[in-house]
């Protein structure tokens, strides 16, 4: 049992405002409650979504993987089952709604995922933002393999998927001089090695842009990781909606973080 979740939820669920924009004075924070929090997605994504977790969920296959990160919060262990990985593991419809919306925001502009599993996520972004360039990396081959697949199932094109340690590959894309708008990390949850990627993607995002950090109470450290996130002077803005921790880099802005009940 993770009693840091637990009591995490419980000091979220006390503390927690603002769900439905009331006494929200930021223009931007308001317009992001309605835009991306409380915005439905399409049906047709739902629908392949909805399909993608039913194969996933149907399937008895057993993946060796080679979790770079900090494993999983319900089975650590490098043999998992995939319909676990899909149900457990794979960001749920809620939260990935608020996935779908913000790519919709940055539709057109450059977006990069760390941690790909089975590719769920990467299919929120690439749905929401088709005229995008998604860059995806994922630490396991034998689950980027699978990602591949489904991707080419619903005729997804617009995602370039990489494999490999996640700090070697951020160094390979800044030398490359790619730029991103908008970056979600769900694949690293040490502190120390999440900090270290933070610092490298600062370096290659845009102004004006937006980072998602997946499971900021997963742990303690993970928690402590997020709060030395959002105080970095770069961020104007910080929403914490439980699972997810999302960052704005807006230049000209008064910094505030905001517990937004989700």
């Amino acid at each position: 049992m993770n009693y840091h979740r637990i009591v995490s939820a419980v000091k979220y669920f006390l503390f927690a405002r603002h769900r439905k924009g009331h006494g929200i004075h930021s223009p931007f924070v308001f317009d992001i409650i309605n835009t991306v929090l409380r915005k439905k997605i399409p049906p047709e994504v739902r629908e392949i979504i909805f399909k993608l977790r039913k194969e996933m969920g149907n399937s008895e296959e057993i993946v060796k993987i080679n979790d770079l990160g900090a494993g999983s919060v319900y089975n650590p262990c490098c043999h998992r089952r995939l319909s676990d990985i899909a149900l457990r593991s794979s960001v749920n419809n809620r939260y990935g709604k608020v996935l779908y919306n913000l790519a919709r925001l940055y539709d057109g502009k450059d977006i990069l995922e760390l941690g790909t599993s089975i590719g769920v996520s990467t299919l929120f972004l690439a749905l929401g933002a088709p005229a995008s360039k998604i860059i995806s990396i994922e630490g396991s081959e034998v689950l980027a393999g699978i990602a591949a697949d489904n991707f080419a199932r619903y005729n997804v094109q617009n995602i370039n998927l990489k494999t490999g340690e996640f700090t070697r590959n951020l160094q390979d894309l800044r030398k490359a001089g790619f730029k991103a708008s908008l970056i979600f990390v769900d694949g690293d949850h040490r502190k120390e090695p999440l900090l270290r990627n933070f610092d490298i993607l600062k370096k290659i995002l845009k102004s004006g842009s937006v980072m998602i950090f997946d499971d900021i109470n997963y742990s303690s450290d993970m928690n402590k990781a997020w709060h030395e996130i959002k105080k970095d002077s770069g961020v104007s803005v910080s929403i914490d909606i439980f699972q997810m921790g999302i960052v704005f880099f807006r230049r000209g802005m008064v910094k505030q973080d905001f517990k937004i009940r989700y």
